[in-house]
């Protein structure tokens, strides 16, 4: 049963679905990565003053409306945000073509292009701000937030959710950042004798990490687009997530909310031809 402290923090976000209003509208944005053009989708916080931030890293089917929906709910809780685009702008519309880009991704590439969005989240303010950086991977993602977690990646906190794993000690010997793992047993992608190998691996090598393993769980749960999305598990493990950022990457001042004019203020002009 949910504790009664993490079953009011789950109404409290059923209540809340929207994203701050003193969150900044997402935006396309392009850094460069080895003579590459990449673009991304950059959600921050109406003021940045070196708070942290977090490099999503999207899923399988690409740089689509629920990965820039996962960098908008970070962003809602304080934290600068930048989800990169492995697949130069295209999007996996169905299975077959989700597995051609994805089996097509160049490995360094996807690495060096993640590196590339911490050294860009770490340029803005001018550079001046030494701010902590975690790395979120979806599925297909996780594997390369692992990745580069494994190359020395300049992060201070990695969160896998569903995805690729190594499963020995001298495997995961590289990683010197805290691990969130989050997995499901019923996942037919990324089978739970993957994922516990995984956490034995992580204690064996004395690694700092939690995994989460839900009960009854398929492959994509917390994806609201997709047929094995649980609302319930899925807003328990958000939670959980935050819970792991505040600890690793240090408390983060969420947005304050949008001012409410008083009853019987006149609203604000509109614009001419409104």
């Amino acid at each position: 049963m949910l504790s009664l402290k993490r079953a009011l923090a789950l109404a409290f976000i059923l209540a809340s679905a929207r994203v701050s209003t003193a969150v900044a509208a997402g935006e396309t944005i392009t850094y460069e990565v080895g003579g590459e053009s990449v673009r991304a989708y950059l959600a921050k916080p109406a003021v940045l003053d070196g708070r942290p931030g977090i490099v999503v890293v999207h899923h399988f089917w690409g740089l689509d409306a629920h990965t820039k929906g996962v960098a908008d709910r970070f962003a809602g809780l304080g934290y600068l945000t930048v989800a990169p685009d492995l697949y130069r702008g295209r999007l996996g519309g169905d299975y077959g073509l989700a597995k051609d880009l994805m089996d097509r991704l160049d490995g360094s590439r996807a690495v060096a292009i993640v590196k590339g969005a911490i050294g860009y989240l770490r340029s803005l303010d001018g550079g001046a701000a030494r701010r902590p950086i975690a790395l979120v991977g979806f599925d297909m993602g996780g594997r390369v937030a692992l990745s580069a977690a494994l190359q020395a990646a300049d992060v201070q906190a990695l969160v896998i959710f569903y995805g690729h794993v190594e499963t020995t000690p001298e495997s995961v010997m590289p990683i010197q950042v805290p691990v969130l793992g989050v997995f499901g047993t019923d996942d037919m992608v990324v089978r739970v004798e993957e994922a516990r190998k995984f956490e034995a691996s992580l204690k064996a090598a004395g690694k700092q990490a939690t995994i989460i393993i839900y009960q009854g769980m398929a492959h994509a749960f917390f994806d609201e687009s997709r047929a094995d999305y649980d609302q319930s598990l899925g807003n328990d493990a958000w939670i959980r997530t935050q819970d792991f950022l505040k600890t690793a990457l240090g408390p983060v001042q969420a947005p304050p909310p949008a001012a409410v004019p008083p009853a019987g203020a006149p609203s604000a002009p509109s614009p001419p031809g409104q």
